[in-house]
């Protein structure tokens, strides 16, 4: 049929279907499925997976059912892109079709039994072809059943026992937590259980709880991957590890500014998906306990080169602590209190909760010592003023503890077409300091959360009861000074006890609550003179005599104004009764 007479024959309303020129012709189905085969013979070997597939899904589509061909072929192309389901499905439809090339198709069985690490099914299948099949087709089973077996004796040899005898003490956890069958639960409806539990339910929405994972479990998981990938990809685990991280990386994904940016996130998963299945096809084979039993054939060596590593960094880690106490000592003299915060601050979260007690045995001392010269850093910064104190001054308390007063929030004019006076809510000063004190109050949370020593969660809880008086909120800080105060007393620790209280102080002060502003100095003189100090004694004397002052000044004002009222109410009664 020409393309003339393919016109003439299409009858009047109808529209024509857009087709290609070889699809118009009136090739006979076997040609047509001879040419997709082609095409996608070519485009898999021009790496054009997804047009490649597209054609062999047409060429099945239209294939008769003695046609096996394709089948095949589009099995060898799912190995080759990672897909040894879709390659085992195709396989097992050809074999049933193949007849005389059966033993071709079992091959090709058997090879996706393996990609996928069901051994067992493998070893079965290679053991049936051989006693069935005679000559040259016996031979490509015997060279997999000589794999096979080597993947047996990798995975239960001689390096399995002293796997078995070195993690003894977990096999009882891991039976009860993943291996032990559990009884199978029958689907229920949320509404049907909190009404047995007499609940309400208004919208059944289901909380989702996030999974929080100590630092040390995340470097214990980072490293594991880390050695996992450069014992089967040895050199290539750094391409690995980038790969893994362009995947969460802003500059690469740009999901603000353009629309492909899922197509390229889902590229990259797909991508990482396909290595982390080929690794774990490396795994199944040859498991990790049999990679490092093959490189450590004396043990007795090994365990001389462990017990000498640890030494070296057992002695790291001490010359990292001095240079780290060195550091504080150096930042308290030049008296910078913000860096010396930054410091303390990046060191304990980044260095020191990595560090086990296998490593760091003195960890309680140091943690004691850092926080100790934090405190006494910030104890400093309260000194008597060089300008004279007056209450007539209503923030001078504030400025005396080093705060600054509460002030009312600017109203903003807006002007119709200047857009420097806009208000938007994901821009601007306020909008990036709201933005960093919800990422510093985050990871403060989680700090506290995994925190277990007192004056480590009185540290943390100082930092977030100063983080919230910054941004105003002086209830919240009230609050967490309340729990500082607590965990200090815990661990006995005069000193952060009177920060906290210091902190309350200054959070009265912001509020002029006169009355509570006077019982938490006499609580902060009380500490002071436990921790001998007559300089922070002095200066609290200052604050709480100020204080009085401004009780006094306040009821003198007060008895002023009753004074007036009581004037203004008796010339009125005069003037009504005249």
């Amino acid at each position: 049929m020409t393309l003339t007479n393919f016109d003439m024959e299409t009858p009047a309303g109808v529209l024509v279907p857009r087709l290609q020129p070889w699809e118009i012709m009136g090739w006979p189905s076997k040609q047509r499925r001879s040419i997709y085969r082609s095409w996608a013979q070519h485009l898999a070997a021009k790496s054009n997976h997804t047009m490649a597939l597209k054609y062999f899904d047409k060429c099945i589509e239209d294939q008769v059912s003695d046609d096996f061909l394709t089948l095949f072929m589009r099995s060898k192309f799912n190995r080759l892109v990672a897909r040894p389901e879709a390659a085992l499905a195709d396989s097992k439809m050809a074999s049933q079709i193949a007849g005389q090339w059966k033993a071709s198709v079992n091959i090709q069985i058997v090879d996706a039994l393996h990609d996928l690490n069901q051994f067992e099914e493998n070893k079965m299948m290679i053991h049936n072809n051989v006693r069935m099949n005679v000559g040259n087709k016996k031979l490509p089973f015997n060279q997999r059943l000589t794999i096979i077996n080597e993947n047996f004796k990798d995975n239960v040899g001689d390096s399995l026992s002293p796997f078995f005898l070195k993690n003894a003490a977990k096999l009882a956890v891991i039976h009860e937590q993943y291996l032990q069958p559990r009884k199978p639960v029958e689907p229920t409806f949320r509404w049907q259980v909190l009404k047995e539990k007499n609940e309400c339910d208004v919208l059944s929405f289901v909380e989702k709880r996030n999974m929080r994972v100590s630092p040390m479990e995340a470097a214990w998981s980072k490293r594991k991957t880390k050695v996992f990938f450069q014992t089967y990809f040895q050199q290539t685990w750094a391409d690995i590890a980038f790969l893994k991280a362009l995947r969460s990386n802003p500059t690469v994904v740009l999901d603000k500014y353009y629309s492909s940016a899922g197509e390229r996130r889902e590229m990259m998963d797909d991508c990482y998906e396909h290595v982390k299945k080929f690794c774990r096809m490396l795994h199944a084979r040859s498991p990790m306990y049999n990679e490092v039993y093959r490189r450590l054939d004396n043990t007795e060596m090994s365990a001389r080169f462990h017990q000498a590593n640890m030494f070296r960094i057992q002695y790291q880690t001490r010359r990292n602590m001095l240079s780290i106490l060195r550091t504080i000592t150096a930042l308290r003299e030049q008296e910078d209190i913000g860096r010396l915060r930054k410091y303390v601050e990046k060191v304990m979260a980044e260095y020191n909760v990595l560090k086990t007690r296998r490593v760091m045995p003195w960890k309680t001392e140091f943690m004691n010592e850092v926080y100790n010269h934090l405190a006494l850093s910030l104890c400093e910064s309260y000194r008597l003023p060089k300008y004279k104190v007056s209450p007539y001054d209503n923030n001078s308390m504030c400025h005396l503890l080093g705060v600054s007063p509460l002030k009312p929030t600017e109203h903003r004019h807006m002007v119709f077409g200047d857009r420097s006076t806009y208000a938007y809510e994901d821009s601007g000063e306020s909008f990036e300091q709201a933005k960093a004190f919800k990422r510093s109050k985050f990871a403060l949370e989680k700090r506290l959360y995994f925190a277990k020593q007192p004056i480590e969660r009185s540290y943390l809880l100082y930092e977030l009861a100063d983080a919230h008086m910054a941004q105003n909120q002086q209830l919240r800080c009230l609050l967490y000074a309340k729990k500082s105060i607590d965990e200090a007393r815990r661990c006995n620790s005069k000193i952060w006890e009177f920060l906290a209280t210091m902190l309350q102080a200054k959070s009265h002060a912001i509020l002029c609550k006169f009355e509570r502003q006077a019982e938490v100095l006499n609580g902060a003189y009380q500490l002071a003179k436990e921790l001998k100090s007559p300089r922070l004694c002095t200066f609290i004397e200052l604050c709480r005599m100020l204080n009085r002052d401004y009780m006094t000044l306040r009821k003198m004002s007060q008895l002023v104004a009753t004074k007036r009222l009581r004037s203004r109410m008796s010339h009125r009664s005069l003037n009504d009764s005249g």
